[in-house]
């Protein structure tokens, strides 16, 4: 049986796991992006439903990058192999060998085949993908929930410091400051889109 190169589980799963943890990071700041984009305050199932599809559209655009996600797989099995061939070393050990068959390791004494996408490489796309897109949809829709429950609080503080106050706004938390959240003594909490009228809640 002859050996073959292959990349250390331990690097291929570390590998993964960081991008499930860049993906998520971005899908959380997707998610905040449309909740500021939607408006309102407080998560009915109409917006849970609207941020998690359109966040889902926007972790679509990095389902190509198969290249990257297989980066163990193409440098371990691909690359290098290919490397060691062309200094006349064995591709799948590094063995110094021209022979038809490596003595140390029995491997064929061939050129490796180049690195390639395929079916395989956009299914791991998509087991990186959507854990990140479900996580980071949950924490995005968590943080702008905290958010919105700082902004109540606020408003409540000063009320008390201020019994006369009519409004206050400001800004949503980055990165949907583009958005505001908003109080009016008369049409309560609303978090209005930017580009739309304003939805009001009591």
């Amino acid at each position: 049986m002859t050996a073959r190169a292959t990349a250390p589980a331990s690097v291929t799963w570390g590998w993964r796991a960081a991008l499930v943890i860049l993906c998520t990071a971005y899908g959380t700041v997707a998610a905040l992006v449309v909740r500021g984009l939607v408006g309102g305050i407080g998560f009915g199932a109409a917006d849970i439903v609207i941020v998690a599809a359109a966040t889902l559209v926007a972790m679509l655009a990095i389902v190509p990058m198969a290249a990257v996600i297989d980066l163990p797989e193409a440098l371990w099995e691909h690359w290098i192999p290919e490397r060691r061939w062309r200094a006349g070393r064995c591709p799948s050990c590094g063995h110094e060998s021209r022979q038809e068959r490596c003595p140390e390791c029995g491997a064929p004494f061939e050129q490796p085949a180049s690195w390639a996408a395929d079916w395989s490489s956009l299914r791991r796309a998509a087991w990186v993908v959507l854990p990140a897109w479900a996580l980071g949809t949950m924490a995005g829709a968590m943080l702008a929930t905290l958010d919105e429950s700082a902004f109540r609080a606020q408003v409540e503080v000063l009320r008390s410091r201020d019994p006369e106050l009519r409004d206050h706004s400001r800004p949503r938390a980055w990165p949907a400051s583009f958005a505001e959240l908003r109080w009016n003594a008369g049409r309560g909490f609303a978090g209005p889109p930017p580009f739309e009228s304003p939805k009001v809640a009591g």
